[in-house]
C-alpha cells in the first residue's frame, strides 16, 4: 500500500499507528509539549484540590464550626478561588502555545509527508493524532503526580499562616474529573489551530534550508486581539470614575486580557521589540547580530518562547504594584478621617482598667472604644461595628456622604460606600436580619465614606447590640484629648500606667496598621501567585529549552560555516536576553498601565480630603520577577547550547 493510501485510513487505523510511531520517534519534538501540558494538570489539580479540602474541612466540622471558623473558610475559599483563575490561565495559555509551538516548528518534517503524496487534510489528522496521544499521555501523569501532592501542600498553607484550621484532604475524582479533560481540550484546540496552518505547509517546504515564518496576524487573532486591547481602553476612560476597590479587581483581571491581546499581535511586536533591543550591540558582537536576525526571522518560535515571561511578569506585577497602591489608599482614608491624635489597643484581661484609667485623665476629652458584633443577615452572618454615633463622629471622623447620622439609633444601620456598590442597596432600603435570636428590620439609615481600619462596612446603635457586648473588651480606643495638650506627653503618661495595652499616636498606629496590611498582603500574593509562578518558572525554562532545540539545525550550518563554539554560545544568550527582555518590556507596560489606573482611582477618591496618598513601589519583588526570569532563560539557554558548541568545536 502507498504512503498516501495508507493515510486515507480511518483514525483508528494507520494513521493512528502512524501518529503513534511518529511520536515515538520524534519524541525530543514533543517532550516540552508533555512536560508544559502535564505540569499545567498538576497546577490546575492542585487549585481544585485546595478548594474542595475547604468544602470537606467545613462538612467535617458540621454544626460545630465556630463564627471564626466559618470566616477563615469563607476567606480561604475566595483566595483560592482567585488563586485557581490565575493558575488555571497560566496553564491554559502555556499549554496552547506550547502545543502550537511545538507542531509549527515541524515544518520540514510536515512537508516531506506532503512530497511523498500526503494530502492536507491528512497531515492534519496526523498532528491531531499525535497530539492526543501526548496529551492523553501527560494528563494521566500531571494527575498521578497531583493527588500525594495534596497533604503537603495543605501542610504547608497551614505553616505559613494562613489559617490555623486543618484542613481536611478532598476526594482527587473531582479534581481528575476537572483537570484531565481541561487539559486534554487546551492542548487539542492548540494543536487543531497549528493543524491547519500545517495543512497548508507545501511539498517544497521540504526542500528549503531556510524559511521565513509569516509574521501577520490571522483574522480571528486580529478580531480577538482588537477586542481584548478595546476593553484594556474602555477601562483606562472609565479608571478616573471608578471606585479604587474595582481597580483592585480590574488588576488581577485585565492583566490576563492584555495578554491574550499583545499575544494576538504578538508575531508583530515580540520580534520587533526583542530586535530592537538588540540595536545597541549589534554593531560591537556578532553573535548579537546572528541573534536578532534569528528571532526576527522565526517570529512564531520568539512570540511562543517569550509567551510565559510576558504572562507572569504582567499578572504578578500588576497585582503586587496594584495591592502596593491600594494599602497607600487604605493608609490615606486613615489619615483623612482619624481626628482622635492617640489610639490605645488593649488586651481583655487590662481592657476595663484602660477605660477607667482613659475616662479619668483630666487630659481627655473623650475616648471612642471600637466595638463589633456578629448579626445574623439572610446572606449569612456579618460583622457589624457598634458605634456610638457623638464620639465616633469627634475621634473616627464618621460622616455621612448621603442620609444622616442623626437617625442612627433605633432598628437602623449605616452602611459604606463600597457595601453599597457591592449590595446593591441604598438609602432607605431595609435589611431583614436577626439579633439575640429575634427578627430585626434594619433601615438604612446613612451612607458613610470608606475608612475599613477605623470602621467597618456595616454600623448600628450601640444599644441596638448591648447584649452581645456586655463583658467584651474594644479592639481600640481612640482618645481625643482636650484644646492645647501635649498629645505626646499625654501618650508617655498613659503608656506608664496602662499594663498590657499599646499607646500610639494616631500616625504610629497608621503606620502600623499599613505594616501589618501590606504582610498580610504579601503572604496573599504568595498563596495567590506561589503555584503560578512556580508553573511559570517551569514553562520558561521549557520553551527555552524547546526553542534552542529547534534553532540546532541552524546552529549547526552556521559552525560549518566559520562559527566558534563561544560564538554560537554567545549567541544562544543574546537570543535569551533579548526574548526575556521583550516579554518583561511587555510585560512591565501592562504593570504600569494598570499601576496608573489604579493610582488615578485613588486619587480621585481622595479628592477633597487634603491628603495626598502616598506611591510605594514594592521594586524587590518587581526587580525579583525580571531577575528570576532573567536567570532562568540563561540558564537553560546554556543547557540548550550545548550541542551547538560541540558542534562548533567539531
Amino acid at each position: 500500500m502507498s504512503i498516501a493510501g495508507a493515510l486515507t485510513s480511518p483514525v483508528t487505523g494507520p494513521i493512528s499507528r502512524l501518529a503513534r510511531q511518529t511520536v515515538r520517534t520524534s519524541w525530543v519534538a514533543y517532550l516540552g509539549a508533555f512536560v508544559a501540558l502535564a505540569s499545567g494538570v498538576v497546577l490546575i489539580a492542585t487549585t481544585v484540590n485546595l478548594i474542595g479540602s475547604v468544602d470537606a474541612t467545613l462538612a467535617h466540622l458540621g454544626p460545630a464550626a465556630t463564627q471564626d471558623q466559618r470566616e477563615q473558610l469563607d476567606g480561604l475559599t475566595s483566595m483560592f478561588g482567585i488563586m485557581s483563575g490565575v493558575s488555571m490561565f497560566m496553564a491554559l495559555f502555556v499549554v496552547g502555545s506550547t502545543f502550537g509551538f511545538v507542531i509549527a516548528t515541524r515544518r520540514r518534517e510536515l512537508g516531506l509527508l506532503r512530497l511523498v503524496g500526503a494530502t492536507g487534510r491528512q497531515v492534519r489528522r496526523l498532528v491531531l493524532g499525535e497530539s492526543l496521544a501526548v496529551s492523553l499521555a501527560a494528563s494521566v501523569a500531571g494527575c498521578l503526580v497531583a493527588t500525594p501532592l495534596v497533604p503537603p501542600i495543605l501542610a504547608l498553607v497551614r505553616h505559613v499562616g494562613v489559617t490555623d484550621q486543618h484542613l481536611i484532604a478532598a476526594s482527587p475524582s473531582l479534581a481528575w474529573a476537572i483537570a484531565a479533560p481541561t487539559g486534554l481540550v487546551v492542548a487539542l484546540l492548540g494543536a487543531w489551530r497549528s493543524s491547519r496552518r500545517a495543512a497548508k505547509v507545501s511539498p517544497s517546504a521540504a526542500l528549503r534550508e531556510a524559511s521565513i515564518e509569516r509574521g501577520r496576524p490571522s483574522l480571528p487573532q486580529w478580531i480577538v486581539g482588537t477586542i481584548c486591547l478595546a476593553g484594556v481602553v474602555a477601562a483606562a476612560v472609565l479608571a478616573q470614575h471608578s471606585d479604587p476597590l474595582f481597580m483592585l479587581v480590574a488588576s488581577i483581571l485585565l492583566p490576563e486580557v492584555v495578554v491574550i491581546g499583545i499575544m494576538c499581535f504578538g508575531s508583530l511586536l515580540i520580534p520587533g521589540l526583542a530586535a530592537l533591543l538588540g540595536r545597541p550591540f549589534v554593531d560591537r558582537d556578532v553573535a548579537a547580530r546572528i541573534a536578532r536576525d534569528e528571532l526576527r526571522a522565526a517570529v512564531r518560535t520568539t512570540t511562543s518562547v517569550a509567551a510565559p515571561v510576558l504572562a507572569i511578569s504582567a499578572i504578578a506585577g500588576s497585582m503586587i504594584l496594584s495591592l502596593s497602591f491600594t494599602a497607600d489608599w487604605t493608609s490615606a482614608q486613615d489619615r483623612a478621617r482619624l481626628d482622635a491624635p492617640l489610639v490605645v489597643q488593649t488586651d481583655p484581661a487590662h481592657a476595663q482598667e484602660a477605660v477607667t484609667t482613659i475616662a479619668a485623665d483630666p487630659d481627655v476629652r473623650l475616648a471612642d472604644p471600637r466595638h463589633t458584633a456578629i448579626v445574623a443577615l439572610a446572606d449569612g452572618e456579618e460583622e457589624v461595628d457598634a458605634v456610638d454615633v457623638a464620639t465616633a463622629t469627634v475621634a473616627r471622623g464618621l460622616e455621612a456622604v448621603d442620609g444622616s447620622l442623626d437617625d442612627l439609633h433605633g432598628t437602623a444601620v449605616a452602611v459604606s460606600e463600597t457595601w453599597v456598590s457591592d449590595s446593591g442597596k441604598d438609602l432607605g432600603d431595609h435589611l431583614s436580619a436577626r439579633i439575640d435570636g429575634q427578627p430585626v428590620d434594619l433601615r438604612i439609615v446613612a451612607v458613610v465614606h470608606d475608612a475599613p481600619d477605623l470602621y467597618g462596612e456595616l454600623l448600628v446603635p450601640v444599644d441596638l447590640v448591648a447584649g452581645q457586648l456586655t463583658g467584651t473588651a474594644p479592639s481600640e480606643l481612640f482618645v481625643v484629648l482636650e484644646p492645647g495638650v501635649d498629645p505626646v506627653a499625654v501618650r508617655a503618661a498613659l503608656a506608664e500606667r496602662l499594663a498590657g495595652s499599646q499607646v500610639r499616636t494616631a500616625d504610629e498606629w497608621i503606620d502600623a496598621v499599613t505594616a501589618e496590611t501590606r504582610r498580610a498582603n504579601n503572604l496573599g500574593l504568595t498563596i495567590l501567585l506561589g503555584p503560578a509562578g512556580f508553573y511559570a518558572a517551569i514553562a520558561v525554562v521549557n520553551a527555552t529549552l524547546i526553542g534552542a532545540t529547534q534553532r540546532r539545525r541552524q546552529h549547526r550550518t552556521l559552525a560549518l560555516l566559520g562559527a566558534t563554539g563561544d560564538q554560537l554560545r554567545r549567541t544562544a544568550i543574546w537570543q535569551a536576553v533579548l526574548i526575556t527582555g521583550a516579554g518583561l518590556a511587555l510585560g512591565g507596560l501592562t504593570t504600569i498601565l494598570l499601576g496608573i489606573l489604579t493610582r488615578r482611582a485613588i486619587v480621585a477618591d481622595l479628592a477633597g480630603t487634603g491628603v495626598d496618598p502616598a506611591m510605594t513601589v514594592p521594586w524587590l519583588p518587581l526587580a525579583a520577577i525580571g531577575v528570576t526570569c532573567a536567570v532562568l532563560a540563561l540558564a537553560a539557554a546554556l543547557a540548550g547550547a550545548r550541542p551547538a558548541r560541540s558542534s562548533g568545536r567539531g
